[in-house]
């Protein structure tokens, strides 16, 4: 019998993870050998597509354990005021936008955070009124949980209106006379909704234009973990995957109000090629601690991964409680996963009792990055934000997310800050927590394929065809160059879905390489 003929050969190049080789052959869209080329002519037929790495490094693609997808496709093709610092910058921004939409539309905006303006305030309403006359707004802010609103969006939304009656969990902050000041907390998913629904055609756009930009960053996969995602949701994924609009391999968390019908979206997911990753849990610390533990029992019971929002120490509390409680009571616990999504506060009390349920904790290295310059007000706390070093030492799993568009989804960014943890101003934050490159580097590829029950993360037989080109070793680099180091090429399945240089339009996946 013949030897297996691949579909693409990589050769030439530096295998990671494996020195010995320099060549990988793929075929139906798994990785079906690798070595020394000459030790894979065998593979090699007639339909065969080879490409020489030159001396490049092929690695395995990253895999983002926590992003919201849509927020994030949203920002990318839209309003995003992240790089602002200054309250003047903000609002020159606004003015600019608003001068490029015509009046009455809604102007959406994202990416404010008063902790990380110079300032250390909020735009008040008069200075977002000025900014934007003409048009309601919605600015987001930075952590997805609030929203700033000017004059024509409280009064298009009606919430000065003696008949409003604000939804549950919500809150309007007010000014000493009891004028609304513009900032809303805690009503985030019923904004949405009132707001002008964006089309299908315009969802796709987003989609690819996002999709691209996470391939072009050498994301292969994602889990977006969207607390709402439901029916609606799961069908809008599948239909972004069936058209080609997302390119990554998608995993969905879901609300637990949607947990009763997890079979009909486990089906409805795996029709579109994606899986349920678990179930979502936010705002623990606020739940009946019975209520809490009953419907973690009933997620794990239908082999549903449980996920807990955890940023505060208050959350850490309740999650890790009602898990102690619960998982005495699961007959198979070996196939269920406890997550502490962020893990953003981890008191010293803490992490024995995390490594005794088993549970991972998915960290986001980016947010010492991107918003250190919050944590360094606060220093009494900085020894135990986003652990690595310690909680690895304790025996904890650890997988890494991006949490984008809070943070940009840049895996290669949060692997450079997992070691250095230091901010973008400059702030050393707790650096005995720093990881080797070499564990940096597993949170999105090795760890993140093993939280994710994907068989990827490493160049290994039979192992998805979910890959990277970079020019150099990244394990060699220093952190600096890492954060800059660009992504050359992504391969999702054996097919290219992004090669850096070639045109956006004519990127497909499919395309063969433009190198030969």
């Amino acid at each position: 019998m013949g030897c297996e003929k691949a579909d693409l050969v990589l050769h030439d190049g530096n295998i990671f993870g494996h020195p010995e080789s320099d060549s990988v052959a793929i075929g139906a869209g798994s990785i079906i050998a690798f070595g020394r080329y000459r030790e894979l002519k065998s593979y090699i037929g007639p339909r065969t597509h080879l490409v020489r790495l030159g001396g490049r490094v092929l690695a395995p693609g990253f895999i983002d354990c926590h992003q919201h997808f849509m927020e994030g496709a949203a920002v990318a093709t839209g309003i995003s005021l992240v790089r602002c610092r200054t309250i003047g910058d903000l609002l020159a921004d606004l003015r600019v936008a608003a001068a490029k939409t015509p009046p009455g539309n809604w102007l959406r905006a994202f990416g404010c955070d008063e902790a990380l303006m110079h300032e250390r305030r909020r735009p008040t309403r008069d200075e977002l009124d000025q900014a934007v006359p003409k048009n309601p707004l919605r600015l987001r802010h930075q952590t997805l949980h609030a929203s700033w609103l000017n004059s024509r969006a409280i009064a298009a939304l009606g919430l000065e209106s003696d008949q409003f009656v604000l939804p549950e969990g919500g809150q309007i902050l007010r000014d000493a006379t009891g004028r609304p000041t513009g900032l809303v907390v805690g009503i985030e998913e019923w904004l949405s909704a009132k707001l002008p629904r964006v089309t299908i055609a315009e969802m796709e756009s987003r989609a690819r234009f996002y999709s691209h930009e996470l391939a072009a960053n050498g994301i292969t996969a994602f889990t977006d973990a969207t607390v709402r995602n439901g029916s609606e949701e799961v069908a809008a994924f599948s239909r972004l995957v069936a058209s080609g609009s997302i390119k990554q391999r998608v995993s969905l968390m879901i609300g637990p109000r949607h947990l009763k019908g997890i079979s009909s979206l486990r089906k409805t997911a795996a029709a579109g090629g994606m899986q349920i990753a678990g179930v979502k849990f936010m705002h623990v610390s606020q739940w009946e601690p019975e209520i809490l533990t009953q419907t973690i029992l009933e997620a794990l019971g239908q082999d549903a991964d449980c996920a807990f929002h955890v940023t505060e120490l208050e959350e850490l509390d309740a999650a890790v409680r009602a898990c102690s409680r619960a998982w005495p009571q699961v007959a198979q616990p070996q196939l269920n996963q406890l997550r502490i999504e962020h893990g953003g506060l981890i008191p010293p009390e803490y992490p024995e009792q995390i490594a005794a349920l088993g549970a991972w904790v998915v960290t986001n290295p980016s947010f010492i990055y991107y918003r250190g310059a919050k944590y360094a007000t606060e220093p009494g706390l900085i020894p135990y934000l986003y652990r690595g070093q310690s909680l690895r030492r304790a025996g904890i799993k650890l997988a890494g997310g991006t949490d984008a568009p809070v943070t940009p989804a840049k895996p290669l960014s949060a692997i450079a800050t997992a070691v250095t943890r230091v901010s973008l101003e400059g702030y050393e934050l707790a650096p005995a927590e720093g990881l080797s490159i070499e564990a940096a580097f597993a949170l999105f590829t090795r760890a993140a394929a093993q939280l994710s029950r994907l068989p990827s993360g490493e160049i290994m037989k039979g192992r998805l065809a979910d890959l990277i080109v970079l020019p150099a070793d990244p394990t060699r680099l220093q952190p600096a160059e890492l954060m800059n180091l660009a992504v050359e090429t992504t391969i999702v399945g054996g097919q290219v879905v992004y090669e850096r240089g070639r045109p956006v339009t004519s990127q497909a996946a499919g395309l063969p390489l433009f190198s030969s």
